[in-house]
């Protein structure tokens, strides 16, 4: 009959079994649909494996990262609290903070006129005072950098702001790379870096420098320079003054600006072709600032600049900027 496939019949000795009998019933074409469907099924099991496999993968990558970030933040809290212990605490515990602890008073006086040349300071700097006495916690400090020093010779600072985590030594090196993954005392490999200063910046101090640059990255742990976000809060950029301390002295910064930018703005200018050039800069960067404030700015004076990435975008940038307003010596 046309349309309808006769199924083949073979003729089998009696006794041989019910089973033995049904394969000679099975035809070419379900013989082969049996085999289709076995490859399919391998082809499943062999995507499922490697899925699998990938899944595996990225879990021990994962893992990896997490166990070497949390071991690169403990030797970095390590190298960072050992650097920072007992400068900011009395033997009975009680916080010094940053207020000066004279044994004797000293009267504000002004830069005179050699000391302008000595700074490279030219122009108006009457804003700008320097007392001098026995600070014991300055003297704590200054020791403690000349200690720092001697094991890495680009100990350059200290920087400290209050009810944040940024307490820390920073360096100047030979170019704006290598601190970026090396810590400031051993100069060892560490992924969160060290605080180090634009390497423009004048080696004989801060106070040598018109803006004194300071980089750190912004770790998600809220080290280095994470905190620098606080900022954005306007109550807390008009009474958190910057204090950075130096084998000469305790120099003290009030904020004029904070802004968002990006890697491509020349906030982190260090050399200025003139007075105009330098004061123009300062304008401009007071006008980008989220807050307003009553600071004035003149060519005579000095600033610090600190700058964190914002972690929002790869070339996202926050931006710090305050006035030397302190200096004590």
């Amino acid at each position: 009959m046309l349309g309808k496939r006769k199924k083949n019949k073979i003729t089998v000795e009696p006794g041989r079994g019910a089973f033995i009998d049904s394969l000679y019933c099975v035809t070419p074409e379900e013989l082969g649909a049996i085999k289709r469907n076995k490859v399919k099924k391998r082809l499943i099991n062999g995507a499922s494996d490697i899925l699998l496999l990938g899944c595996v993968v990225v879990f021990i990558a994962c893992a990896i990262t997490l166990i070497s970030g949390a071991m690169d933040a403990k030797i970095a809290e390590d190298i960072y609290n050992n650097a920072s212990e007992g400068l900011f605490e009395a033997e009975d515990g009680s916080f010094y903070g940053v207020a000066p602890m004279y044994k004797q008073p000293a009267s504000p006086t002004l830069y005179g006129v050699s000391e302008l040349l000595r700074l490279g300071i030219s122009g108006e700097v009457s804003n700008v005072t320097v007392t001098s006495g026995n600070n014991l916690q300055i003297e704590r400090i200054k020791s403690r950098l000349k200690d720092m020093k001697a094991q890495n010779p680009d100990i350059y600072g200290y920087i400290r702001i209050e009810d944040t985590n940024i307490s820390y030594p920073f360096v100047l090196g030979e170019d704006n790379e290598f601190y970026l993954v090396h810590d400031a005392v051993q100069r060892g490999y560490l992924d969160s870096g060290a605080i180090f200063a634009d390497y423009r910046c004048s080696k004989r101090g801060v106070e040598y420098n018109r803006n004194t640059v300071l980089y750190g990255h912004n770790m998600t742990r809220g080290t280095m320079f994470a905190e620098l976000v606080n900022y954005n809060d306007e109550q807390f950029f008009r009474t958190h003054d910057i204090y950075v301390y130096t084998e000469t002295g305790l120099y003290v910064y009030r904020p004029f600006s904070f802004f968002r930018t990006n890697e491509r703005h020349q906030y982190f200018r260090v050399i200025f072709l003139s007075d105009d050039d330098y004061l123009g800069f300062l304008t401009e960067m007071q006008s980008l600032s989220m807050f307003e404030t009553d600071i004035t700015l003149t060519a005579a004076d000095r600033i610090l600049t600190l700058s964190t990435c914002t972690n929002v975008t790869s070339s996202g940038r926050y931006c710090l900027q305050a006035k030397l307003i302190r200096v004590e010596k």
